[in-house]
C-alpha cells in the first residue's frame, strides 16, 4: 500500500449507554452549525469538513520519519528526477498543505497522511524502499461536534418538531448516559472503496481487535461495568459538550 491511490477508510457508528454503561442502543446524532440547526450526522445537511495538515507541532513527525518517506516514494515512483528536490517539496506540502479527509460520518485518508517507518538497514539484495514501506504509519484525526444530541436510531426528528417544541431540552434527546464512537476501519488500493483492501474487524479470516487483545469489558471508578463491541475508541458524556470545558471570569 504505497500507492497514490491508496488509503484507510474510517466510518463511524454512534451507539449510547446508561451511566450504568447498559441498554447500548444504536443512535443518530444531530448538530447546531450556524444558523443551521439539529442536522444530522450523515444527511445531505451534514457538510462540514474536516482538513489535517500532516507537518504539525502536536502531532510530533519528525523529519527524518518525513525524509525517509519522501527517499522511498522517490524511489518507488521510478526514480526520476532530482531526489534532493523531490525531498524538498514533500517537507514543505507536509508542513503546509492542509488535506481534506471527510466529515463527522466517515473519512477516507489519503497518501498525504502516509509516512514509511520500516527499517532503512537490510541485507544485502534486498530492496530497501520496499522494507521501508512495509510498515506504515497513517495519521488522522476525528472528534464529535462541541454539542451533539443524540436519538435513537431512526427517530424523525423533524417530524417531531412539527407537532412538538423542539429545542435543545426536548425530552427526545437521550442525556443520562455515554455516547460511544464505534470505528470500522478498512484499508483502500487504487480508489476502490467498493472492495477494501484489508478489513480491521470483518476480515473472513481474522479479527485484529482480538488478535491485539481488545478487552471486551471494563469497569469504570464509579462501578460502572460497560461491555465493549469492537471497534469501540471514544466515550463521551451525552449530557455535556466541549462548550462546558470553557468558562470566563474576572478579578475585579
Amino acid at each position: 500500500m504505497f500507492g497514490s491511490g491508496d488509503g484507510i477508510l474510517i466510518t463511524p457508528t454512534f451507539y449510547f449507554v446508561d451511566k450504568k454503561g447498559q441498554n447500548r442502543q444504536p443512535v443518530d446524532l444531530y448538530y447546531h452549525s450556524g444558523n443551521k440547526r439539529f442536522i444530522r450526522i450523515g444527511s445531505a445537511e451534514d457538510t462540514e469538513q474536516r482538513l489535517v495538515t500532516l507537518d504539525t507541532r502536536l502531532r510530533n513527525v519528525s523529519k527524518q520519519e518525513l525524509t525517509n518517506t519522501a527517499g522511498t516514494l522517490w524511489k518507488l515512483n521510478g526514480a526520476t528526477g532530482n531526489q534532493s528536490s523531490y525531498v524538498q517539496q514533500f517537507l514543505r506540502d507536509a508542513a503546509s498543505k492542509k488535506i481534506y479527509v471527510g466529515g463527522y460520518d466517515g473519512m477516507l485518508l489519503p497518501p498525504q497522511l502516509r509516512t514509511f517507518i520500516g527499517s532503512m538497514q537490510v541485507p544485502s539484495g534486498v530492496d530497501a524502499a520496499r522494507a521501508n514501506a512495509a510498515i506504515q504509519l497513517w495519521r488522522g484525526e476525528y472528534s464529535l461536534p462541541a454539542a451533539p444530541y443524540a436519538v435513537p436510531a431512526g427517530f424523525n426528528v423533524a417530524e417531531y418538531g412539527r407537532t412538538h417544541k423542539l429545542d435543545d431540552q426536548s425530552p427526545i434527546f437521550l442525556r443520562d448516559g455515554y455516547l460511544i464512537v464505534n470505528f470500522n476501519i478498512e484499508t483502500i488500493r487504487n480508489r476502490n472503496t467498493g472492495q477494501p483492501h484489508l478489513q480491521y474487524k470483518n476480515a473472513p479470516l481474522n479479527n485484529q481487535w482480538q488478535l491485539e487483545g481488545f478487552a471486551r469489558s471494563f469497569v469504570d471508578p464509579y462501578g460502572a461495568r460497560f461491555s465493549l463491541l469492537d471497534g469501540d475508541v471514544a466515550f463521551y458524556h451525552a449530557d455535556l459538550s466541549s462548550y462546558d470545558d470553557f468558562g470566563s471570569g474576572g478579578t475585579h
